[in-house]
């Protein structure tokens, strides 16, 4: 019995442990879940203004890379369109400083009381120098506080790939 509670145990552990990414072409799915909300105070409550996913990179070899991150935001809002952006960046152990990976904006248009989806997408080739060891996905609802109070994200479903660039 003990046994069989500490294989439990590992299991759980090692499914909610942070995603690693590596260099290398792989494709990594991330799901809502992956996903921590940002909330701002708004009205007596919490407004959820954006979500972000961290990863763990491995292998960052101090070359160009090709960062390709992009998916779909799924939605339901109660008047107009809806605007969501992508941002990407990067960060290390050893520098405070932060690389700016790329963003991107979509909109979501609303109609005939349907909420059709954003899908913001980067693609940068860039070098970070091997400082590239936690990649940050963030995706910001846009417009003023109450735009972004009213506009549930009922779903996020994005896929971040690291290439290297192989010179013929």
């Amino acid at each position: 019995m003990k046994r069989l509670l500490t294989i439990i145990s590992l299991i759980i552990t090692f499914h909610v442990s942070a995603k690693s990414v590596d260099v290398g072409g792989a494709v990594y799915e991330l799901k809502f879940s992956d996903f921590e909300a940002i909330t701002k105070p708004y009205s007596g409550t919490e407004a959820i203004v954006a979500y972000q996913a961290k990863l763990d990179v491995d292998g960052d070899p101090s070359q160009d890379l090709n960062y390709r991150v992009g998916g779909k935001v799924y939605t339901r809002w109660f008047a107009g369109n809806m605007a969501a952006s992508l941002s990407v960046t990067c960060s290390s152990l050893y520098t405070d400083k932060v690389i700016f990976i790329g963003e991107d904006m979509d909109f979501g248009v609303r109609y005939n009381g349907v909420s059709y989806l954003a899908k913001p997408k980067i693609s940068k080739m860039i070098n970070t120098g091997g400082n590239c060891q936690k990649l940050t996905v963030r995706i910001d609802k846009e417009g003023h506080l109450s735009r972004q109070f009213y506009t549930r994200v009922t779903d996020l479903q994005f896929s971040v790939q690291i290439l290297e660039n192989v010179y013929h």
